[in-house]
């Protein structure tokens, strides 16, 4: 396993890692401790990776279980994550990472240092609950914040010295609300309203190379009307057989979402939209 891994620094001590498959990580690094914000597709030596930048000790914590942020938990001998999400992370980081090979072998992503079997074998290791509210790192604090949406133990990080949210999946270009385990429409808004009573400057996800001022969060959040959910379009192409539709809620993003999980009243809106 080789690191091709490649690092830019957001902010001071705010370090954004790109894996080889184009997946994003976050190192924060303070004074006396660092830590690392998810796991990526594991394909690269990410201990590694850290190391470049630091000697510092440091915690591994994952947003959520979904495999593109946990399959390189692997490495470390203790993540921690939401308690909600140990089951997600078997199931996604431990149980499809065939999957997670075929994608990159379709990218046409270099593998030469990895044989299949082993990294199929390698199982999400050591995932333990997440009972700890604040991490002081040394001139930074990093503050954890429940997101319950795109799956029930989402969560993010407040660095309050920078003004900056990490907002794992719950808001990127593209917000998918689909998967089995995803919550409604409502719980997600009101994850999203609580995650904007924080005073972040910029926000800065994992599916996207730069952070986000903060006014793209909130027209997002301010575009999610009940009038453009009923106008949504079908995306035929996701979620394997559900009733997938998608908008644009502000310019530059979309969002997905499970049709049958929308409150009876806006699921009729949206069934007579489609009629």
């Amino acid at each position: 396993m080789d690191c091709r891994i490649t690092a830019q620094e957001i902010a001071p001590g705010i370090h954004h890692l790109t894996d080889r498959m184009g997946m994003h990580c976050t190192l924060l690094v303070g004074s006396k401790r660092a830590l690392l914000f998810d796991t990526a597709y594991g394909l690269d030596d990410l201990n590694a990776a850290v190391r470049r930048i630091t000697d510092l000790p440091f915690q591994v914590i994952l947003s959520h279980g979904h495999h593109d942020h946990a399959c390189g938990s692997y490495q470390f001998d203790s993540v921690l994550a939401d308690r909600k999400e140990l089951p997600i992370c078997q199931l996604y980081a431990a149980g499809q990472r065939q999957r997670v090979w075929d994608q990159a072998l379709g990218k046409g992503v270099d593998l030469a240092d990895w044989q299949e079997e082993d990294f199929v074998g390698k199982g999400c290791g050591n995932v333990q609950p997440l009972d700890q509210d604040a991490f002081d790192l040394g001139g930074l604090t990093a503050r954890v914040i429940a997101l319950p949406g795109h799956t029930p133990g989402s969560i993010g990080l407040y660095v309050e010295e920078r003004q900056i949210m990490l907002a794992g999946d719950h808001f990127n270009p593209t917000v998918w609300l689909f998967f089995d385990e995803a919550l409604p429409m409502a719980d997600y808004l009101a994850s999203m309203e609580r995650m904007l009573a924080l005073p972040f400057a910029h926000i800065l996800c994992p599916h996207g190379e730069l952070p986000f001022p903060r006014a793209a969060a909130e027209d997002f959040y301010r575009g999610c009307t009940e009038e453009r959910i009923a106008a949504a379009l079908p995306q035929p192409h996701l979620g394997n057989g559900k009733t997938v539709y998608g908008f644009s809620p502000a310019p530059g993003h979309f969002f997905c979402f499970d049709g049958d999980k929308l409150p009876d009243a806006w699921k009729n809106a949206l069934t007579h939209g489609h009629c």
